[in-house]
């Protein structure tokens, strides 16, 4: 079942709270209870010793004063009883507000032992019990009773059971309402970032704004690099297409009017062809290029390079080149392991083809940027023809095979990477081209 977060967030601290309102209410109400029973033995502890200070013995028999220190004994049904008994003749005394039957019977006890007991018949209440070894009177073992009705106690536990009921229920409330409030203050981020998606998904909106908080705001880079990665994706897929369009509509509009011709000419024919299958070529290369990756493993553009070098150097054997590799770091660069493979391995087959004896390659890290170095000491590209090799099918050399597309391929892809391409003077003497990509 699919709920949203601020219900799941809600029904489960409701859930929790409830829980836990209801385990501390019972806590508090056993102990209230706990605290009202003891009230209630205390109470009758001192009744108890009231009676005994009133016992007087007159020649071996027990008799208890009228002057109780505890008024309510004289009061008839004040809810308050005493008595005094032996093990033989049983009750030598009742105290006189013991109109009703009262149940004194707490059970068998030992001398000097206080016996606390409840007893429910014929009405609930609390009964205590102290027995006592009287030396002097006709019956030693003499047991002192008191008993006080349960009624204004059990009133005084269910006041505050409600009480503490009400309280509960306004404290849910109040943190139910308060915790609303947060999870909508606090997942507004998520509302507003919910709505800027749906605004993308109907044209409404090309891009995020700014100021998630710190914990979205890389999911909200994300889905920002993810859109320009698609509409770069549309626009070089749209003008791939227009540029094939465009790029075909001679060679064919050449071929149509040689067909036209008595004498075909084979070698135009052959020459158009070849440009029609370069064309279709570079336009898939341009086309099938994916640029930077939103999601993915980044690739260690060091090793790439590392890898390149070993092929080239197996391919170049003849030429016996000598290679420095210098690897100051491996920078990480997260993007499609082709691209990388048609950047560098462009470069590095260009500086070995053009080199007299020796190629110079330098990986670093500058800050958040990846820089590649590729040098050589051949006849290098002059400044002012610097911009032209670009271009597609732009060559400097007609003499090396190729059709003059790889440095356009490289500079196409290193802008699909938002990087940086610069040709200059190497220290060997030949060119340098240098790549930064950021990481």
């Amino acid at each position: 079942m699919r709920h949203s977060i601020r219900n799941r967030l809600l029904g489960t601290t409701t859930c929790v709270l409830v829980i836990f309102l209801t385990l501390t209410g019972w806590v508090l109400d056993q102990s209230f209870r706990s605290s009202v029973t003891a009230g209630a033995e205390e109470q009758l502890r001192l009744v108890v010793y009231s009676v005994m200070g009133a016992v007087e013995d007159e020649g071996g028999s027990l008799q208890v004063g009228e002057d109780l220190s505890e008024p309510r004994l004289s009061q008839p049904d004040s809810g308050l009883y005493a008595s005094v008994a032996d093990d033989l003749n049983g009750a030598l005394w009742i105290s006189p507000s013991t109109t009703s039957e009262v149940n004194f019977d707490t059970g068998a006890a030992e001398p000097g032992a206080f016996v606390f007991a409840e007893s429910a018949q014929p009405l609930p209440r609390y009964v205590l019990s102290y027995t006592v070894i009287w030396e002097g009177a006709d019956v030693e073992r003499v047991t002192f009773s008191a008993a006080v009705d349960q009624a204004p106690f059990a009133a005084s536990i269910g006041q505050f059971r409600r009480s503490l009921g009400v309280g509960f229920a306004l404290a849910m409330l109040v943190f139910v309402v308060a915790q609303i409030l947060s999870l909508r203050w606090g997942l507004r981020p998520l509302r507003v970032m919910a709505d800027e998606v749906q605004a993308l998904e109907s044209g409404d909106a090309q891009t995020m704004q700014d100021g998630y908080p710190r914990e979205l705001q890389g999911l909200a880079n994300n889905l920002e690099r993810f859109i320009e990665h698609e509409q770069r994706s549309r626009s070089r897929y749209r003008n791939a297409l227009e540029d094939l369009a465009h790029s075909l509509k001679t060679p064919l509009a050449v071929i149509r009017n040689t067909l036209i011709e008595p004498q075909v000419d084979r070698s135009l024919l052959t020459e158009q062809l070849e440009r029609m299958e370069s064309t279709v070529t570079n336009q898939l290369s341009k086309a099938s290029a994916r640029g930077p990756m939103v999601v993915g493993k980044p690739v260690d553009i060091g090793l790439q390079v590392e890898r390149l070098v070993r092929a080239l150097q197996t391919a170049y054997i003849e030429k016996g080149v000598a290679v420095s590799l210098v690897k100051e770091a491996s920078p990480l660069v997260r993007g499609d392991e082709s691209d990388f493979l048609e950047i560098f391995g462009n470069l590095a087959e260009n500086a070995f083809k053009y080199t007299s004896s020796q190629v110079s390659i330098a990986v670093r890290r500058e800050h958040d940027e990846a820089v590649v170095s590729v040098q050589d000491d051949g006849d290098g590209i002059p400044e002012d023809l610097r911009a032209d090799v670009l271009n597609r099918g732009k060559r400097l050399d007609e003499i090396q095979p190729g059709q003059g597309i790889g440095l356009a391929v490289v500079a196409e892809l290193v802008a699909l990477y938002s990087g940086s391409l610069e040709i200059s003077e190497s220290e060997l003497g030949g060119a340098q081209i240098e790549v930064r990509l950021p990481c």
